[in-house]
């Protein structure tokens, strides 16, 4: 598969997902956010746009946990 043809075919099944996870404590927003988000308390629902919910959840996880997204 071509790099174009890969790219093609992830755009074409990117999906929008909402994670919810718990609030990290050490949560801070730092610079852009790179997702929709919302903030109930300590629930965080965040929309994702993905091939699949296990990379959504992926993206999630590193943006908390300080990666750059």
């Amino acid at each position: 598969m071509t790099t174009i043809d890969s790219v093609m075919h992830r755009i074409k099944n990117l999906q929008e997902f909402e994670v919810q996870v718990t609030k990290p404590d050490h949560f801070e927003f730092r610079g852009v956010v790179p997702f929709d988000m919302k903030i109930y308390g300590d629930q965080m629902f965040i929309t994702v746009w993905a091939v699949t919910l296990e990379e959504a959840i992926d993206r999630v996880n590193r943006y908390l946990d300080g990666e750059e997204e």
